[in-house]
């Protein structure tokens, strides 16, 4: 048929139409559906949905603009997002900020210059505000899952969340598993790992002494979360990001073609057998932590022993 197929992957294809009519979109829509169901019986395949713009990263992971018509003869918008970093619960409120900003910049029908122009003018915003000091507490807290008992952890030192937990737990305040730990990196004046310039939001609010650690959530929460979505748009490379924010570019390599991303894009590796997708890894490991077992477990994806 000829058609633009920008996705594929084992249950579903995303087509470029390459116009912007409604009812055209859904007739192409229809007749992709018709020819492949003459092929098959036991599964079909239906449209699921019409995208007015898009963001494909890689596989599984998008973001879009969604039209629906309605009743009345408009058109009804939202944004739906797949797999993206912005939904993790271990993003600050910053982060999802950033991230939601220049996501709507991107799906917008404004021109690529003006798109980058504008992420550059927030970014510098953001940065300035961190630096400044100009946002409330409540932009900086993360929020992490406890998955088991503090005490069980055997990297306590190395996880904020735990880190944090145990001196809840020298306050003998009840932190259960299955909790969710909120907190804050400081900078206290220490030369401590990250980790362990975790503080409760209740800690800090009480200390006269700590600061929150702007460095941190510009390079490790804003930062990561804006260039991947950036990835793909010419102009906003990791270390142009990183000048926006007002960090030091120098430790930040540009951006650059993916060869396998773009092949995941078109669905390659989707189509890969498992034995071809990991033939060059190397097998993965563990050994269990029971005393009595400490048995060593080896997947190895590339082959069918697994």
């Amino acid at each position: 048929m000829n058609l633009d197929v920008i996705y594929g992957d084992t249950d579903s294809i995303m087509i470029n139409t390459n116009t912007t009519d409604f009812k055209e979109v859904l007739k192409l829509g229809n007749k992709v559906k018709n020819e492949v169901n003459k092929l098959y019986k036991l599964l079909e395949i239906d449209i699921d949905g019409v995208f007015k713009s898009m963001l494909l990263l890689k596989k599984k992971k998008y973001a879009a603009i969604t039209v629906q018509a309605l009743d009345n003869g408009t058109f009804h918008e939202s944004k739906e997002t797949k797999g993206l970093d912005i939904v993790r619960r271990d993003w600050c409120q910053l982060a999802k900020d950033a991230g939601n900003y220049v996501l709507d910049q991107i799906l917008s029908a404004e021109a690529r210059d003006t798109i980058v122009e504008n992420i550059a003018e927030y970014l510098s915003k953001v940065g300035e505000d961190v630096q400044g000091g100009n946002l409330a507490l409540e932009k900086f807290v993360i929020n992490k899952q406890l998955t088991k008992a503090p005490n069980e952890y055997p990297d306590k030192k190395s996880l904020p969340h735990v880190h944090v937990a145990l001196w809840m737990k020298s306050k003998n305040k009840k932190v259960n598993v299955g909790d969710t730990i909120p907190y804050v990196i400081c900078d206290d004046g220490s030369t401590l790992p990250m980790a362990q310039r975790a503080y409760h939001p209740e800690e800090f609010l009480r200390s006269e002494t700590l600061k929150l650690d702007s460095k941190y959530y510009l390079a490790h929460q804003v930062h990561p979360v804006v260039s991947r979505l950036c990835d793909p748009i010419d102009g906003t490379d990791s270390a142009h990001i990183a000048s926006c924010l007002g960090l030091d570019p120098s430790g930040y390599r540009s951006s650059i073609a993916h060869k396998d991303e773009n092949d995941a894009l078109l669905g390659g590796e989707a189509q890969m057998s498992d034995e071809e997708r990991f033939k060059d890894c190397d097998p993965f490991s563990m050994r269990c932590m029971n005393e009595n077992c400490q048995e060593q477990y080896v997947y190895d994806l590339s082959s069918e022993n697994k």
